[in-house]
């Protein structure tokens, strides 16, 4: 079972956690003679948050070697059904980062969240429309059982989907369902499709045996996956220097992932209970760009989240400033040349 949790296992987790604390005894230790010794390097914890899939493999590299380590970041990996419940522990100061797509961080933003965004993470096409082979074209949508996360990534790139192929959105069932619901909703023959990520996109093809498949054209024609790296304002300000250690891990991490794909696809593998060989084959089908990089291009992808989120009645008046919430000096220090436009 992959090593994901709902907001609900993460509040139970959380207290049982705080009880075995509090009811842990104090233990008397003989004192042993010093050594002499250089002191050890002071590590900073951080608990990094996202949604349990590939797109955060850079996370489970960090956590899986000494890479956070080795740049002062004693690193927690907490994995959730999908990224923006990450985002909410860190706004209630239980996780330092978090990384989702653009329209989450507008909804928290609306909710008084003070974040900053000092790197982009993750740029793929890893969303995908896995649907039955009787449909073959996007207008063979039309009259379609479509099942996906209301308010997620997957929503948001659906509907630029249908609106790109002049498809009214009104003409499409579209479901709610929950990612680990998808694949045996599909296969029992309740929904005709589903938008979502691998490994769920792999899954259904193979369930599906024959029955379904990935259209052509997809997602990718009218909306790419960015991730952000998101932290508490407060939280970055009083720990700048970790704020740009975490960076330079991430970078370095994806150096890892270029030169070692092999021990990579163990390290992800072993995180989200899948075989290695499986994640390797999906790794490449995706094609993930784990780039760490701050481009100010980001600032129109906002804007049009932010006129979709108006057409959705979830968006009234002015939306946030949300070049305030850019932070483009923290990846500055490291490689000016990351930072494009600010």
């Amino acid at each position: 079972m992959r090593q994901s949790m709902s907001r609900r296992r993460f509040l139970q987790k959380l207290s049982l956690g705080v009880g075995a604390v509090a009811t842990c005894g104090t233990g008397i230790i003989t004192p042993q003679p010093a050594r002499a010794q250089q002191p050890a390097r002071q590590l900073t914890k951080v608990r990094f948050t996202g949604g349990a899939n590939l797109g955060n493999t850079p996370l489970y590299v960090g956590e899986g070697t000494d890479i956070f380590r080795k740049h002062g970041i004693d690193g927690t990996v907490m994995l959730f059904d999908v990224g923006f419940l990450g985002a909410e522990a860190v706004i209630a100061g239980h996780a330092e980062t978090a990384s989702t797509v653009e329209f989450p961080v507008f909804n928290l933003l609306l909710k008084g969240a003070d974040l900053i965004i000092p790197a982009i993470k993750i740029t793929s096409d890893d969303l995908k429309i896995v649907a039955l082979k009787t449909i073959q074209k996007p207008e063979d949508l039309v009259g379609k059982r479509v099942g996906y996360i209301f308010g997620s990534s997957a929503h948001y790139a659906f509907d630029r989907y249908l609106a790109k192929f002049g498809i009214p959105r009104d003409k499409i069932k579209a479901i709610n369902v929950p990612a680990a619901e998808q694949v045996a909703l599909m296969a029992k023959g309740d929904i005709d499709a589903f938008v979502w990520l691998e490994p769920s996109i792999s899954k259904g093809l193979e369930v599906m045996a024959g029955k379904a498949h990935v259209i052509s054209p997809n997602i990718e024609t009218a909306y790419m996956t960015r991730d952000y790296v998101e932290m508490s304002r407060a939280w970055a300000e009083k720990n700048p220097e970790v704020v740009v250690n975490v960076l330079r891990a991430l970078i370095e991490c994806n150096e890892f992932i270029k030169r070692e794909p092999k021990r990579t696809a163990e390290i992800a593998g072993r995180k989200l209970n899948l075989p290695p060989e499986h994640v390797s084959d999906m790794l490449k089908k995706v094609g993930f760009n784990y780039d760490i990089h701050l481009d100010a291009a980001a600032i129109q992808v906002f804007n049009d989240v932010a006129a979709w989120l108006k057409e959705q009645g979830r968006l009234s008046g002015n939306p946030p400033d949300i070049r305030r919430v850019f932070a483009p000096e923290y990846l500055r220090k490291i490689d000016p040349a990351r930072v494009r436009g600010f």
